[in-house]
């Protein structure tokens, strides 16, 4: 330690400066890289959520005219329909409207409404 010259040290705090800085540059162009490459995989995977959720809002809407028609059909056979499946019914009828679903099938209430069969 005796030998240690004010040029070592110099040299020494350098080479730790430059170290660091290369290992923060490394770091960041890093940090960089990955973010593309997780940001263009997001978009991909953002893509297919989207599909997804067209996918399952129509089969549900599929699913409440099924239910709707058939129950209408019922209603109109004069077949016997629990209270619980009226409840229902209405819950269903209250989602297909918000939904926006068709007019055949407001029209049908409506009828069977008038009828008094609702």
């Amino acid at each position: 330690m005796k030998d240690l010259t004010l040029n070592d040290i110099s040299v020494a705090v350098l080479f730790l400066a430059a170290l660091i800085g290369g290992i923060g540059y490394l770091h960041n162009s890093l940090k960089k890289y990955l973010s593309k490459i997780m940001e263009d995989q997001f978009k991909a995977i953002a893509a297919d959520i989207k599909d997804i959720k067209r996918d399952l809002d129509r089969v549900d809407m599929e699913n409440c005219k099924n239910f709707l028609v058939r129950f209408l059909a019922d209603v109109e056979r004069g077949d016997f329909i629990a209270d619980a499946e009226v409840q229902r019914f209405w819950e269903e009828y209250e989602h297909y409207i918000q939904k926006g679903g068709n007019s055949y099938i407001k029209e049908w209430v409506q009828k069977l409404k008038k009828e008094g069969k609702l």
